[in-house]
């Protein structure tokens, strides 16, 4: 298989590492201007045209600022390959609308890069509240916080896409992943509101700050998400009629508690977080190879993660 990747960001570096680690060695990435270092550095052949790609390409992986998704999507379209989308979808309701119309009778494998969902913990999670042995989960909280600045300490943060509007920035955009949980637990609220907030502690134009109610027939779930922690920080609660569920992403530990004592305690052991990205990227591929379309990461469900993303910017707004 080749592949292309759109973008030479650090996730699109990481993703041509994982390629080549997994033995997909012959991968193109799409830049503005040649590059040789970088050419050299990742093993790739830099294209700044599409028309320089002399192969069929199996798969495109869209690693570009949110705003410039769309682009991506009419590239892998002309080129008739299966999509791996990198986070959000889209950052507007009128490029949500461009985007279907863009994928209207596209065939091809789709799939949106949530590698959490990939974590061994993150799956315990579902399995017990599948399971029942808990009851019914009636209240549930996830949060992130992460200091923006420390992120990619080699650049300005003020010039990354997290930090820009006009790129598609801010922490709601930019920190997917729990809201994807929430769907991958629950499925889609029925009503939501949210708060947004910039305080200028970042001197940034999108909000620094978000804290979000969503409302189901039997729980409500509540999200935060901040840019100003100086300390890494994400973890899920869950309480239940029977009992609790609480997952730290430090501890790497799964504690599960039933009427005041621990009934068990699940651990991580030797976790590698780029197992993560390589375990979504063998799921790409697997569905790749089976041209497959109906999977719970597919377009369909990009749109509603996207949808829901955008509501909570109106509910704020």
């Amino acid at each position: 298989m080749k592949f292309l990747i759109i973008g030479g960001g650090s996730i699109g570096k990481r993703h041509l590492k994982n390629l080549k680690s997994l033995g997909f060695n012959q991968n193109y990435c799409l830049r503005r201007n040649n590059d040789n270092v970088f050419e050299k550095e990742n093993d790739v052949i830099v294209v700044t045209d599409i028309n320089q790609i002399k192969n069929k390409i199996d798969g495109v992986f869209i690693c570009t600022p949110t705003s410039l998704h769309n682009e991506g999507l009419k590239i892998a379209k002309v080129l008739n390959a299966a999509i791996f989308m990198e986070k959000p979808l889209i950052h507007n309701f009128e490029s949500l609308q461009e985007a279907k119309q863009i994928l209207e009778g596209f065939k091809r494998t789709f799939f949106i890069g949530f590698m959490l969902r990939y974590h061994p913990l993150v799956q315990q999670i579902k399995k017990i509240i599948d399971s029942g042995k808990l009851g019914e989960v009636y209240s549930a909280r996830f949060e992130f916080g992460s200091f923006l600045p420390f992120w990619h300490p080699w650049e300005d943060y003020k010039d990354s896409y997290a930090s820009r509007k006009e790129l598609g920035g801010g922490v709601i955009n930019t920190i997917t992943h729990e809201l994807d949980l929430i769907q991958f637990y629950f499925g889609n609220p029925l009503s939501l509101q949210c708060k947004k907030s910039n305080f200028g502690k970042l001197g940034i134009d999108v909000e620094e700050m978000a804290d979000v109610l969503f409302e189901y027939n039997d729980k409500v779930v509540s999200l935060h998400l901040d840019y100003l922690q100086k300390d890494y920080d994400r973890r899920i609660r869950l309480l239940c009629d029977e009992g609790s569920i609480n997952w730290n992403w430090h501890d790497q530990k799964l504690t599960v508690k039933k009427h005041g004592y621990e009934l068990e305690t699940i651990e991580a052991i030797d976790f590698d977080v780029n197992q993560l990205y390589i375990d979504e990227l063998n799921a790409f591929i697997d569905l790749i190879k089976l041209d497959e379309n109906n999977h719970p990461l597919n377009f369909a469900h990009a749109i509603e993660n996207t949808r829901l993303m955008l509501e909570m910017h109106k509910s704020a707004n």
